[in-house]
This record gives structure tokens, C-alpha cells and sequence, in this order.
């Protein structure tokens, strides 16, 4: 059974925004699920928990997708899944589950974010629109998909693809790629849209 959403006003400090300034928050629980590799996926995942915080008065848990059981999210009002992408596709622990609670997440609002470092905005925006075809093969009803930018560093690379950097160093970029402000914006829209499905009567 979905949790029921209430409108509160309140003081909401935070880091982000004025801590005086007053905003509506509803009171539900949101899971943010993520399968990560090297932990960029997982920061992006606690920054949007954090700036959702803003729009939500109620409990917000960034967890790793691996270790949430078959019914682990029907406590949860709202969902978010996060991805690392390796070979444009999403790590095996965030496909398993958008595929193993499928039924359950057709019952609740359902967003999704990947992170990859597609090396031109032609390659991004193509991987974008494959990846967000895979999640909505799975959650007809997602509401939406975005792709950001994350790190990379030479550790990073699997060994034998090491060798291939050594002989063509020019073929992998390495550093933090990660837009922050890209990711605050997309957890704004995602607080404002919890505000529509509120209306629309769906928590």
C-alpha cells in the first residue's frame, strides 16, 4: 500500500538555499536506489537526497540496489533508480532490480538517472535516449531519465584496456566531470513533479 502524502509549511535549512526562506514540502519517503562502481553514482545519489530534502518532509535513504530484497521498496512513496553505465548499459544490480520489482514500481511515481562520460554531446545525447528506452522497457510509466557526468581516473580502467592507453593515451579522458548544478536542477524537477503526482492523487 502507497504511503500517504500531506502538504506542510515549514523552515527548511539546508546548505543550498536561504535557511529562512519558507516552501511547501510533502511528507513521504523516497527511495534512491543505486548500483555504483566507483562511487560517482552514489554521490550524485546522496546530492539529489540531500536537494530533495528541500521539497520532501520525510525520510529520504540513498541504498545500494544489490541489497534491497524482492518487496524491499513497497514501503517507499516515490522512487528514484541510479546507474553507473559500463558499455551503455546499466550496471547488473540497477537492471535487476528495475526488472525484479517491475510490478511494484508500476504503483508508485518512478524516476531514473545515469552516469557515464560519453566523450561528445552527440555520444550523450545518444546514449541518453538508448538508456532511458532500456529503463522505460521495464517502467512504461517512468517519469523521467537524464544522464550526467561522472569521474574517471586511469585505476578505473580494466587492465587490459590499460595497455591499449599506453599505446593511445588520447582515447580515454580522466577526471571529475560531474555537473553539479546539471544535478541539482534535475532534483528540483523531480521535487517540484512529486508535487504533481501529489495532485494527481497517486500518493
Amino acid at each position: 500500500m502507497l504511503l500517504s502524502a500531506k502538504l506542510e509549511m515549514m523552515d527548511a535549512p539546508n546548505p543550498i538555499f536561504n535557511p529562512h526562506h519558507h516552501r511547501q514540502r510533502y511528507t513521504m519517503s523516497v527511495l534512491i536506489a543505486i548500483a555504483t562502481a566507483h562511487n560517482s553514482t552514489r554521490e550524485i545519489g546522496q546530492r539529489i537526497a540531500a536537494r530533495l530534502g528541500t521539497h520532501v518532509a520525510g525520510p529520504i535513504e540513498v541504498r545500494d540496489a544489490s541489497t534491497i530484497p524482492a518487496g524491499g521498496i513497497a514501503p517507499y512513496s516515490a522512487v528514484i533508480l541510479g546507474s553507473a553505465v559500463h558499455a551503455q548499459s546499466w550496471l547488473s544490480a540497477a537492471r535487476k532490480l528495475a526488472h525484479t520489482e517491475r510490478v511494484e514500481l508500476a504503483k508508485r511515481p518512478v524516476w531514473a538517472f545515469s552516469v557515464g562520460v560519453p566523450d561528445t554531446e552527440a555520444h550523450a545525447t545518444a546514449e541518453e535516449a538508448k538508456l532511458a528506452g532500456d529503463v522505460r522497457r521495464q517502467i512504461p510509466a517512468l517519469r523521467s531519465h537524464v544522464l550526467f557526468k561522472g569521474k574517471v581516473e586511469k585505476d578505473h580502467i580494466p587492465w587490459p584496456a590499460n595497455l591499449i592507453f599506453n599505446w593511445f593515451p588520447n582515447l580515454w579522458r580522466f577526471g571529475d566531470f560531474v555537473e553539479w548544478e546539471k544535478v541539482d536542477a534535475w532534483a528540483d524537477e523531480v521535487g517540484k513533479d512529486l508535487k504533481v503526482v501529489v495532485g494527481e492523487g497517486r500518493i
